[in-house]
């Protein structure tokens, strides 16, 4: 049942969220009234996330004579070359997912389609030039037509759980019969659908060689008109990141949309319009470098790469992913990401208002990592508006929808934070459910609305209490409403706080994340960490709980609607993933019919969609608790085994 930390609609512990916390001025905070034209004009920095090789930077530094291999190493160093076999790649193909329906064409010249079942089975051959696809328990139906208007000529049923579909030179597919199509070279795998146990939709996968996978990658991720050298480097970039971020989940390895790398296959026809989507050139520059990849300890190396990084690179998870200057970012003809201008709109800024209908009064820069022009990258901002304060965290949301988060107001100079005139802080009250009911079964008043409320079971009694936080300081009580029984200094004043019952002792305890790096205490007490361990993506968004119900709290990271689930405190891909909501509803975890496995609750407005199970589908509960500006957690509060909400008030 260790329900373990959830995500909070307004306090922001977890990456990407805005807090209600008021925070002091300081001297290097930055200040800006919204001007009378309803917006700022700024100017910033870079495009993307800046860690690793600038694809611009790469095509100045070829042009000022620098090799692929001294680029590579530059923007990677520590690493070394070395060569890889041509594997194949099995490509997710995002459009295609979860489809009830698609249509599968042969390319001109070739007179029909081989179906193989994967794992052994009698192939058939089908001629015709369309197939449409279909799925049910019996297996796959694939109907053939001549033309995409013309009348169905066969049907054929694979019984499989897999099907390989082929021709003598690629396969076009598409949604539709007669609509829009991709042309991939390789085999197209038809499988069920990667998350959920539908038997009527499925996912399409294409397997390819490495080598011709990168010939739909290159030219889609920089110019194919560039210089010969940029675009051998990003050939052995976008090879190395591929291999280094391989999931290897049951039907794919790696997707084709920028969440992995972008993927176009060999041509598409949109609206009727045909574009090649490989090119003769960035084609040179893959066999030029052929099976070569950057090595870090005997490792493919994770080489990722952005646009542009503003002319100074972020660090980021690994030794070799450095912050430093960069004098070949900006050089290039052509570049207008590396220093650019636009209109920042105050509405922009002011959807980031705490509750509903906020004004903004000012957005105040906090802090900055000092790297390069206009002070460096935004790291910490804060909107003061009618309705409150809220800060402002993660590189997404400090970007404001623009380039980066390396950006400046333009003005004659930042208008002068004011002496600090912070309230009191107000008293915070706390009103608890032990079920899904109306009105609330415990009310009391504990702490302020500065502190940061962690639910969890931190004597191994079965029943969570609530610990503060303020700052790197957890006041841990054992009882609703306090007071504290203990208090505790743990981690860093900005580090992300989990918590979870991470040894299956009973007893909740800390865990900082850092990045994709999670350090985790088992007991509470100073001191290191006792487990370190990395998962997901700096950017994710993190949820914790027992999803397998062994006893101990594991990690899992939020996509949109994806949820990518470990039933482990260890490295490596996930063990479950699976598709729930919307990927705007705040999400609750918890154990809400006290079977001993965690599952999802998505909030929208006041109402909770409650899921009893890991798995794709609809809401086993709707259930409406409080008002739509609450502040809402969940835990065990009697220690039924059942987690229910709460909610905090400011009075």
């Amino acid at each position: 049942m260790r329900r373990a930390w959830t995500v909070l609609a307004l306090t922001g512990l977890l990456l990407g969220a805005a807090s209600t916390t008021p925070t002091p001025a300081t001297a290097a905070e930055e200040r800006y009234v919204p001007p009378a034209s309803g917006s700022w004009t700024v100017d910033g920095r870079g495009w993307g996330h800046g860690i690793g090789m600038s694809q611009w930077g790469a095509q100045g530094a070829a042009l000022q004579g620098l090799t692929a291999t001294q680029i590579l190493a530059f923007y990677y160093p520590g690493t070394t070359q070395g060569t890889v076999t041509n594997r194949v790649v099995r490509v997710r193909l995002n459009a295609l997912a979860g489809r009830s329906q698609a249509t599968v064409t042969a390319p001109a010249g070739q007179s029909g389609f081989t179906l193989q079942p994967v794992g052994g089975g009698t192939s058939r051959q089908v001629s015709a030039r369309h197939l449409t696809v279909t799925r049910s328990t019996s297996g796959y139906r694939f109907q053939a037509r001549t033309t995409p208007g013309g009348a169905v000529t066969s049907t054929v049923t694979v019984a499989a759980d897999q099907v390989n579909v082929t021709t003598g030179d690629g396969v076009q597919v598409g949604p539709t019969l007669g609509g829009d199509w991709t042309w991939y070279r390789g085999t197209l795998r038809l499988t069920p659908p990667e998350t959920g146990t539908s038997t009527s939709t499925f996912d399409v996968v294409n397997d390819v060689a490495l080598e011709t996978y990168l010939r739909g990658v290159v030219p889609n991720e920089v110019p194919a008109g560039w210089h010969t050298e940029a675009l051998k480097a990003q050939s052995v970039a976008a090879r190395s990141y591929v291999l280094s971020t391989l999931n290897e989940r049951r039907y794919s390895d790696t997707c084709d949309t920028t969440a992995c790398q972008v993927y176009r296959g060999r041509s598409r026809s949109v609206g009727g319009q045909v574009t090649s989507s490989e090119h003769s050139r960035t084609d040179a520059a893959i066999t030029g470098t052929a099976r070569q990849v950057r090595l870090h300890n005997g490792a493919v190396a994770f080489t990722q790469y952005s646009s542009t990084n503003g002319g100074f690179s972020r660090a980021g998870s690994r030794p070799y992913l450095v912050a430093k200057a960069d004098p070949y970012t900006g050089t290039a003809t052509g570049d207008t990401r590396t220093s650019w201008t636009e209109q920042l709109s105050v509405s922009t800024v002011a959807r980031h208002c705490p509750g509903s209908g906020g004004t903004l009064r000012a957005l105040v820069v906090t802090a900055r990592d000092g790297n390069g022009e206009l002070g460096g990258r935004i790291t910490g901002a804060r909107v003061e508006c009618s309705t409150g304060n809220a800060n402002i965290t993660g590189n997404t949301n400090l970007a404001f929808g623009l380039l980066s988060h390396w950006w400046r107001p333009r003005a004659a100079a930042p208008t002068p934070t004011p002496t600090p005139t912070t309230p009191p802080a107000r008293t915070a009250e706390y009103h608890l459910t032990n079920s899904w009911g109306p009105s609330a079964d415990h009310v009391f008043r504990y702490g302020t609305m500065q502190d940061t409320p962690l639910p969890g079971d931190w004597d191994g009694n079965g029943r969570d209490t609530l610990t503060l936080r303020d700052g790197a300081r957890f006041h841990i009580t054992t009882n609703l409403g306090g007071p504290a029984a203990r208090v505790l200094t743990y981690g860093r004043v900005g580090d992300v706080v989990l918590v979870g019952d991470w040894n299956g002792d009973g007893n909740d305890t800390l865990a900082v994340r850092r990045g994709r790096e999670y350090h985790i205490k088992n007991s509470i007490s100073d001191g290191a960490a006792d487990v370190v361990v990395r998962y997901g993506r700096p950017d994710d968004v993190v949820l914790v709980g027992d999803w397998n119900g062994d006893g101990n709290d594991t990690l899992a990271v939020r996509r949109g609607r994806e949820y990518h689930i470990k039933n482990s405190i260890s490295d490596g891909a996930a063990d479950v993933v699976v598709r729930y909501g919307r990927p705007d509803d705040v999400v609750l975890v918890g154990d809400w019919n006290g079977d001993g496995n965690d599952t999802l609750t998505v909030r929208r407005g006041n109402r909770y969609h409650v899921r009893n199970s890991l798995t794709d589908g609809v809401a086993d509960l709707i259930q409406p608790y409080g008002r739509v500006d609450d502040e809402v957690f969940s835990g065990d509060w009697n220690g039924d085994g059942r987690d229910t909400l709460g909610i905090r008030r400011p009075v």
